[in-house]
């Protein structure tokens, strides 16, 4: 045989093999769409537990008009999902205003001599897995006849949800002051419109409101599912929940072809190309980078919505306070390496962005390491929530006036 041809050989027949190897893994390991238990692209439906899965098959019948399931869905075209003033949820009961129910409703007419706060922000504001009583909120409320705290925090909100809610919900209660709770573990939720693409095992299956900067301009994007149909449909048909967020989420923009759908992308035709986007798609989740990164689009959007927050409350006439609320993981990361958000917030501060951090109270307290301050779901427990109030109302007190 000719060297030529050998030499050819030689280099086709490793390919040939390794073609089938890739094809043999193509069509039996990845034929689900998993490997070794986890998914792998493409994310057609863009669904990754079995919760996931459930809920959609409830999302379709919300669409089809079931009434039982409206009654209890906390779905909102502007802000993406928010309880309704009135609405019961077990655990979390809703006055009037929308407030979580924690000592009582909220009084319909502010009360002389009182300090109405409104607190916005994610589940560390509102108090998950514990009694409305049991918040930290509401224990700060109990112990000062003159303060009354109106709780406007939601589970799973990022940043952006909470200038939203403000502006829809919470200036119109007439705010003496204004508290965002800021859990720096949720910073990367300004980043999406759909939850589960910055963490595939969210347990907030909806769609949500996001900004972009134009400059230092805020320029918001609504939500993409503006009534139950279009909900439904974007879980369902992978071309309209690309063509919805490809220009706008960080997350399909970044790899595109893990959200295309199926098989129009080469990459989705190779076990060994589906295998790198999976991993590649799975990185840059870690908070503290972006936090770290003056420069970086997170934190220049981060500061430009705590920055809006802060003039709009103080155009309504209140005092605004970023109050840090640490989760776990949060506070392990500031044990080991010191606080990724203290450029954050001292840029913050440098702008006239008033403060109270709780977590040097949290780590003196040894909460980090100590599971009688964690709820099953890594929520605060009531003892963290007795920290958390301690800790506000020291640092309250030494605040100037």
């Amino acid at each position: 045989m000719p060297p030529r041809r050998t030499l050819l050989l030689r280099l086709l027949l490793p390919l040939a093999a390794l073609f089938l190897a890739d094809q043999l893994l193509q069509h039996t390991a990845l034929a689900d769409g998993r490997f070794l238990g986890h998914w792998v692209i493409p994310y057609d439906p863009p669904l990754f537990t079995e919760w996931h899965h459930a809920a959609a098959q409830e999302i379709e019948k919300l669409a089809a008009g079931d009434e039982a399931l409206r009654a209890k869905s906390i779905f909102d075209p502007e802000l993406g999902w928010c309880p309704r003033p009135g609405q019961d949820l077990g655990l979390y009961v809703h006055d009037w205003a929308g407030c979580r129910l924690q000592l009582g409703a909220l009084a319909h007419e502010k009360t002389p001599g009182v300090r109405r706060v409104v607190a916005l922000g994610c589940s560390f504001t509102q108090g998950a897995e514990v009694a409305g009583a049991e918040t930290w909120s509401a224990l700060l409320d109990a112990r000062h006849a003159d303060l009354e705290v109106a709780n406007l925090g939601v589970a799973g909100y990022g940043n952006d949800q909470a200038l939203l809610r403000f502006r829809r919900d919470g200036a119109k209660l007439e705010p003496d002051e204004v508290w965002l709770g800021f859990m720096p573990g949720a910073t990367l939720r300004v980043t999406t419109h759909y939850p589960p693409l910055l963490n595939h095992w969210a347990s907030v299956l909806t769609f949500k409101p996001l900004f972009t900067l134009r400059g230092d301009e805020l320029a918001l994007v609504p939500s993409p599912a503006t009534d139950f149909a279009a909900y439904h449909r974007l879980l369902s048909d992978q071309s309209a929940f690309f063509a919805a967020l490809s220009s706008s989420d960080r997350w399909v923009r970044r790899a595109p072809a893990a959200f295309a759908p199926r098989g129009t992308s080469w990459t989705h035709w190779f076990a060994s190309s589906r295998l790198f986007v999976t991993w590649r798609e799975a990185g840059g989740r870690d908070t503290a980078p972006h936090l770290g990164d003056a420069e970086g689009d997170v934190y220049r959007l981060t500061r430009a919505l705590i920055l809006a927050l802060a003039r709009e409350s103080a155009a309504a006439g209140a005092r605004f306070r970023l109050v840090v609320l640490p989760s776990r993981a949060d506070l392990r990361e500031a044990r080991a390496q010191g606080p990724c958000w203290a450029g954050l917030i001292a840029d913050l501060q440098r702008s006239g962005v008033e403060s109270l951090d709780t977590t040097p109270a949290l780590l003196a307290a040894g909460a980090d390491d100590d599971e009688r301050c964690w709820m099953p779901q890594e929520h605060y427990s009531p003892r963290a929530g007795e920290l958390v109030a301690t800790a506000l109302e020291r640092a309250l007190a030494a605040a100037p006036r």
